[in-house]
């Protein structure tokens, strides 16, 4: 198991990856089951879709929007009213940012 993880974590050091969504919270921006372009390329900036590692949870993995960059981390939000955000789980560490998400 340690071993796939490890390559899970490789892939995302690349500097293009494709994504694939699960949930509604980015609805209807971010279709269900529909796969995206993201890279670590670019820094994100306020209203960019961005995946990320979950502050709490490393292994989990969210798409949110950007929604305030401050200097602790990045405020993050769904579109959805049901979705979690920044409100439940606190700012997004910069180290937790895996790359923009184009839409």
């Amino acid at each position: 198991m340690p071993y796939i993880f490890s390559l899970r974590k490789n892939f995302f050091k690349r500097p293009f990856f494709i994504v694939r969504v699960r949930g509604e919270s980015g609805w209807p921006v971010l279709v269900p089951g529909r796969r995206y372009f993201a890279s670590s390329l670019f820094v994100p900036r306020t209203g960019d879709w961005v995946v990320f590692r979950h502050p709490w949870h490393a292994d989990t993995l969210y798409i949110k929007r950007v929604r305030e960059i401050l200097d602790i981390g990045y405020i993050m939000k769904g579109t959805v009213s049901w979705a979690s955000s920044s409100g439940e789980f606190g700012p997004v560490p910069r180290d937790h940012i895996l790359g923009k998400v184009f839409v």
